[in-house]
């Protein structure tokens, strides 16, 4: 629901298994009154004058109503997963097969490290099968 701020008083904090807490006094226009506690000594959550959307919940402490008051959060972040190239799978693929060229061949001729990864790239790719013809000197 949406109010207007009146004014803010701050009152006595205290600590807590969460850590110490500042306590204020919100009053709204309509007449309300509501405690708000926050964090930072600073809050900026109610600023005098300022209508903000807020969620208030009542309950009762030592026989006396308490309405507690906290800002409405709009914030959405999160709903959806970064998007992905269309090739991601192929990356994966292309990246596999590098490292296992690597394995096959060593680290000395990056030319014959790029033609085995191909070889099993196209292989697991497009189902092509070496041949001899690829280069018989292949350790498979």
């Amino acid at each position: 629901m949406k109010k207007k701020v009146k004014n803010v008083k701050p009152e006595k904090g205290f600590d807590s298994q969460w850590g110490y807490f500042y306590k204020f006094i919100i009053g709204f226009e309509d007449g309300m009154i509501a405690e708000y506690l926050s964090k930072s000594e600073k809050q900026n959550k109610f600023v005098e004058g300022q209508e903000i959307d807020v969620e208030i919940t009542t309950r009762e402490y030592n026989g006396e109503t308490i309405n507690k008051v906290k800002p409405v959060s709009n914030f959405q972040g999160g709903s959806r997963p970064a998007p992905k190239a269309d090739n991601v799978q192929e990356l994966i693929v292309k990246q596999n097969a590098l490292t296992n060229a690597c394995n096959v061949i060593g680290e000395a001729d990056v030319a014959k490290i790029i033609e085995v990864a191909e070889v099993f790239s196209n292989w697991v790719l497009k189902g092509e099968k070496p041949t001899s013809t690829v280069k018989n000197d292949l350790p498979f």
